[in-house]
């Protein structure tokens, strides 16, 4: 009786253009459960084996258009089938011929006519040598993708490094010139003067701290280790404190600062902490990059279920190709070019995902190079039960073109 071949079953073929020949062996082979696939000469053969090779390969010496030998041999010198398993079938007894096979590159052979004893002990023990192969070669192939991810992982933490070092140090150079200006003008100093300084030396010190809050809650985020205080929090009072903050800067550098956000709007449910944050760092990303005579326009409107509010600039605007992976972490650690066209230091605009999908909100953005970015946040006026619905994504297409 026939036995049906089992999942993950050998998969054999049978080379002969003697097709009694490979009736028999198909029949041998099936009934002890392996797939059986049949080649009639050695060019079809090698077609099959090219497309897709089995794990062993019954060949047949004597061939009309291509021996077993010039077959086997090609099989031996193509990197793909360098270790497929060969049988070499042969009806030449001499030892001469069975070394040539063996020397071209034959696993083991088989004389004519075939014994079914012999044959199927023969496979049986060439696919268990083939099996510890395919455990190599599986295990190289790992070590050598773990070997590639440590590298990268190499790499990525030496440009995090300098990332992180060359973000802090800029505020920090601020801090440090700002205070050696007060030191050796004091005499000079006007209070109008001495004011402005003061401001800039608080906003850089703002700015290092938000870069290493950042550093340390988009981790605490990702790992869901960071719980929100939630309250019913008013966006404007949030946004007038940061604007409070930042309009010294923006006079010394001629920007305007255009504020639409109402006094109508309903609160929301958020962590105020947290919510001041975003709206922090998605100011102070549109403050640096908008142009000396520039504008920067913040607005928001609800429809009952969200509070929807975006903050714009008329800067240099992201490259198209840039902009599906604004909100990815780390994407500013890919150099000074991407991370000036990303408007971010590698952080804050992650940061701000990770806390817009905690408050399960969304947050998209829409740009366009030469003309500026707008940057669109939409946060539930309360939050669901986590049931009801999942967190928040950063959006693309379709809520650019809402943005739009």
């Amino acid at each position: 009786m026939q036995q049906e071949p089992k999942d993950g079953a050998a998969s054999i073929m049978v080379v002969d253009d003697d097709q009694r020949n490979v009736r028999l062996m198909e029949s041998i082979l099936r009934s002890n459960g392996y797939v059986v696939t049949k080649a009639f000469n050695g060019e079809e053969a090698k077609g099959i084996i090219e497309t897709n090779p089995p794990d062993l390969v019954l060949l047949d010496v004597m061939m009309p258009k291509m021996s077993g030998f010039e077959l086997c041999r090609l099989l031996r010198d193509r990197y793909e089938t360098r270790l497929l398993p060969v049988i070499m079938i042969t009806a030449l007894n001499s030892l001469e011929d069975k070394v040539r096979a063996l020397e071209t590159g034959a696993d083991d052979f088989l004389s004519k006519p075939i014994n079914k004893t012999e044959l199927l002990a023969k496979v049986r023990s060439i696919l268990r040598v083939k099996s510890l192969q395919d455990e190599v070669e599986r295990q190289r192939i790992a070590l050598e993708n773990t070997n590639r991810q440590l590298l990268t992982m190499q790499q990525f933490k030496e440009s995090m490094t300098q990332m992180v070092v060359h973000d802090l140090k800029n505020p920090l150079a601020g801090i440090l010139g700002n205070i050696q200006l007060m030191q050796l003008q004091k005499e000079e100093l006007t209070p109008e003067r001495q004011n402005e300084l003061i401001a800039r030396t608080l906003e850089s010190g703002r700015q290092m701290t938000r870069l290493i809050l950042n550093i340390l809650d988009v981790g605490r985020m990702e790992e869901q280790k960071m719980p929100l205080q939630l309250e019913m929090v008013s966006l404007r009072e949030i946004v007038v404190e940061n604007l409070d903050d930042a309009r010294s800067l923006c006079a010394r550098d001629g920007i305007g600062i255009d504020n639409r956000i109402g006094m109508e709007l309903p609160r929301v449910e958020a962590d105020s902490g947290v919510l001041t944050r975003i709206v922090a760092n998605l100011l102070n990303n549109a403050i640096k990059h908008t142009p000396e005579g520039g504008l920067v326009t913040l607005a928001a409107e609800s429809d009952g279920s969200e509070l929807e509010f975006s903050i714009s600039d008329t800067g240099e605007g992201i490259p198209a190709e840039l902009q599906p992976h604004v909100f990815e972490k780390f994407v500013g650690g890919q150099g000074d070019d991407v991370r000036r066209a990303l408007h971010d230091t590698g952080l804050g605009l992650t940061f701000c995902r990770l806390a817009v999908q905690h408050h399960r909100g969304r947050i998209w953005l829409h740009s366009e190079p030469g003309r500026g970015t707008s940057v669109y946040v939409a946060l539930p006026l309360r939050r669901c039960d986590a049931g009801e619905r999942a967190g928040g994504e950063a959006e693309g297409g379709g809520a650019a073109e809402r943005a739009a």
